[in-house]
């Protein structure tokens, strides 16, 4: 009988990290378990992330495991965020092949709202072993997933049809107990028969009134301690409305600067890193809540036709005083306006925002906009308008912009680099050279916006920078 070669599994960059991670929090005594996903552990995440449940006593050990070993290997940290549900820290390293990284999400319970669902204590219980490493229970992973969708109201990814289907049947008695006192035992024997089925996915979200009951039956149902969990998830919701989390960028440069390919680049080594719905609105130019002037023209009469040739960015002449300075008060109030409305909510999600080009130009290049300002003028508006976290000028050579774009000549794109460099200067905007590869700006964009939060995470997990 001829036997069949099972498949080599190769190592990956993350391989050496993610053993050693699991060799440390072992050494270090803590109580840990892997919460999904654990399949190809130890040579890579079979996700985005990596989910583990460890005791509370534990929390600060662990985070403090992630710590050193992002020191000695070499990572940064390109997120580090706490709240009452999860510890979030994201290791990220630039190799010659591109980024690699690796997000781990530490919990001390399973929760939604403040409320918990399953208490570490119990996560920990009846561990499995895969490779050496802890991972929970399957029944666990099935209640951590599925309750959390029932109380959110948001329907289960078709992907855990068949192998919640086949835990259900494995374990149908102790889930039947477990989801009986929450949501009743009727509609408990509904789920799980639709579960068991191979439908998990099909099952309708529970309305509104009866996720009320369910969040509201798990509340007094938890330990004495857990009830700390409310106040502290109302906390950390005012926190972070206070100051989001989340961070956004503007990209600016005269035409020719190759901002569009760049600006590519950064979303895709972005989205490697903090994953694809990370990623939030993409604005040019300003939020656009407002409309544009032109369209206000026409819809009120003063002119018949929208010039809408946008090849030509600098095709019309500038607006004299009075008319320039309406034109500018109009645009800050889409900034401002645009800004509560479109911008900071998103940044609340702590997700990404990006801007091709944003208010800086039109401070360096005011004729875009049909303004003819002082230059101090413009400066002093930008005191009052919401600036992106991370501000980039994407400088070329003239000759170097000239041949990529004919829109500018060539004096024009030397007088447009001065202005951008006096942002520059000014402490306003950071330079990024891009007279040869996308890919070395694209870079170079990415690590000074990972370096700048490896800074940031670093100081608040008091951690030496080295």
């Amino acid at each position: 009988m001829t036997s069949i070669p099972l498949p080599v599994r190769v190592p990956t960059p993350q391989t050496d990290l993610l053993m050693r991670l699991f060799f440390d929090l072992t050494v270090a005594g803590i109580d840990y378990a892997v919460m999904r996903n654990h399949e190809q552990l130890p040579e890579e995440v079979g996700a985005r992330d990596l989910d583990i449940v460890v005791s509370p006593k534990d929390l600060d050990q662990a985070v403090r495991v992630v710590a050193r070993l992002g020191r000695d290997f070499g990572y940064l940290f390109a997120n580090s965020y706490a709240d009452e549900r999860l510890t979030q820290l994201a290791l990220v390293k630039r190799i010659p092949s591109g980024i690699v990284g690796l997000q781990i999400d530490f919990f001390t319970c399973s929760q939604v709202y403040g409320v918990e669902l399953l208490s570490a204590e119990e996560m920990l219980q009846n561990l499995r072993w895969h490779n050496g490493i802890p991972v929970v229970s399957e029944r666990v992973m099935l209640l951590d997933k599925w309750l959390f969708h029932l109380a959110v109201g948001k329907p289960l990814h078709p992907k855990y049809d068949t192998a919640f289907a086949a835990i259900v049947s494995r374990n149908w008695s102790a889930l039947l107990d477990r989801l009986t006192p929450l949501v009743g035992y009727g509609e408990a024997r509904r789920q799980l028969d639709t579960i068991r089925s191979g439908h998990a996915s099909s099952i309708a979200v529970l309305p509104p009134r009866q996720r009320r009951r369910m969040v509201f039956r798990a509340w007094k149902a938890q330990r004495a301690g857990a009830h700390l969990l409310l106040p502290r998830f109302t906390l950390h919701r005012l926190l972070n409305r206070a100051r989001p989390h989340g961070f956004w960028l503007s990209i600016s440069g005269p035409d020719g600067a190759g901002k569009t390919t760049v600006i590519e680049l950064v979303l895709a080594e972005l989205a490697l890193v903090f994953g694809g719905d990370a990623l939030a609105h993409r604005g040019h130019f300003r939020p656009s809540v407002l409309p544009r002037i032109a369209e206000l023209a026409k819809a009120t009469g003063a002119v018949q036709a929208v010039d809408a040739d946008y090849a030509r960015p600098h095709r019309s002449p500038a607006s004299g005083f009075l008319g320039s300075l309406v034109r500018l008060s109009y645009y800050v109030a889409d900034y401002v306006h645009g800004y509560f409305r479109r911008v900071r909510p998103a940044l609340i999600d702590r997700r990404i925002v990006l801007f091709d080009r944003y208010y800086h130009d039109v401070i360096a290049d005011p004729g875009r906009s049909r303004i003819r300002l002082p230059k101090w003028l413009l400066r002093a508006f930008a005191r009052v308008i919401p600036l992106p976290t991370y501000s980039f000028f994407i400088s070329v050579r003239p000759e170097v912009a000239h041949a990529r774009k004919q829109e500018l000549t060539l004096g024009h794109i030397n007088q447009l680099n001065l202005a951008y460099g006096d942002l520059v200067r000014r402490g306003a905007m950071t330079e990024v050279p891009n007279n040869g590869l996308a890919e070395e700006a694209a870079a170079a964009i990415v690590d000074h916006i990972f370096a700048d939060r490896d800074r940031v995470a670093r100081s608040k997990l008091r951690v030496a920078v080295r």
